[in-house]
């Protein structure tokens, strides 16, 4: 008997290696394929533009240039257009985050007078839409467009993101809030003094999605602004691609006239590999700040919900 016991664990202990083994070859399979697109695209931004052209590339720059980042940097618009980003990253998520938090806390209150419709409301606007056009004329009637409020205003609340805290709010132990009222404390100094610092986790969350998408919005930016002084960093990265891809026709011209241009290496490819660099990085850099706020938040208002 105790010889099959031994042989029983002997063979348990194999198969959790080969699993192991399997497992980890597996996950590095994995992890290549996710992480080697980022790092291509790294690559090919700091390799010299021609000489991409002639052969492909994989792993390491084969003729390293910072032509293609200095072509963005040297934009005169580049840097105001970093700040609009800036400031509407950070404008429109205080105050989603802030306007979506109070208007959860308002709702998940099942006393309020009213609740159920507009829960109905909200849930109606989740699946049902005016459409492009409808919105518009919105934004357009409320002196939105060529306005920097275009990007706050419509982003202020999020039926989701309302439905995810306000199943946070409910892990919140009640008797905080009673023992609160007790001492005199109104509605909003209990959210400001308990319920938010208690649910910083999925205020975060939110707080990280809503950064993304701000960051990468540009459509909107396309449609609501008609002057230079409300692009965004995205925005104006766009019209750079094409005009790389105008510089590059130009310098095929002065090339076959014998001219000598400054950004003769520059070629589109490159140029669109620097730019979602150049905009991919400060966001991406947020997340490890984050990151420990993410799965508690995420998993607690997923479950709750």
């Amino acid at each position: 008997m105790r010889g099959n016991t031994s042989s029983i664990k002997m063979t348990a202990t194999i198969n959790e290696k080969i699993f192991d083994v399997v497992n980890v070859f597996l996950m590095l399979i994995v992890g290549f394929i996710t992480l080697y697109p980022f790092w291509y695209c790294i690559v090919v931004s700091f390799n010299d533009g021609l000489d991409a052209t002639m052969a492909p590339l994989y792993f390491w720059p084969r003729k390293w240039t910072f032509d293609n980042y200095e072509f963005i940097v040297t934009n005169e618009r580049t840097l105001h257009a970093a700040m609009i980003s800036v400031l509407r990253t950070v404008i429109g998520v205080v105050t989603h985050v802030s306007f979506t938090g109070v208007v959860a806390y308002g709702l998940s209150k099942r006393w309020l007078m009213g609740r159920k419709y507009y829960m109905m409301f909200f849930m109606f606007t989740m699946y049902f839409g005016g459409g492009l056009i409808p919105t518009y004329l919105l934004i357009r009637a409320l002196g939105l467009i060529d306005n920097f409020l275009v990007y706050i205003i419509p982003s202020l609340f999020s039926v989701y993101d309302s439905i995810l805290i306000m199943a946070y709010y409910d892990s919140i132990p009640g008797a905080l809030e009673e023992a609160a009222r007790i001492d005199g404390a109104g509605h909003f100094k209990i959210f400001a003094r308990i319920i938010f610092p208690a649910s910083l986790p999925i205020f975060a969350t939110i707080a990280l999605f809503n950064g993304v998408g701000q960051w990468n919005a540009y459509f909107d930016t396309t449609i609501y602004t008609r002057s230079d002084k409300l692009l965004t960093l995205q925005a104006i990265m766009t019209k750079m691609i094409n005009s790389a891809e105008a510089l590059q026709e130009m310098n095929e011209q002065m090339a076959a006239s014998g001219a000598v241009d400054g950004f003769a290496t520059i070629k589109p490819i490159t140029i669109r590999m620097a730019t979602m660099i150049f905009t991919t990085v400060p966001i991406t850099l947020v997340y490890p700040f984050l990151q420990k706020y993410f799965v508690k938040g995420i998993m607690i208002g997923s479950v709750k919900g």
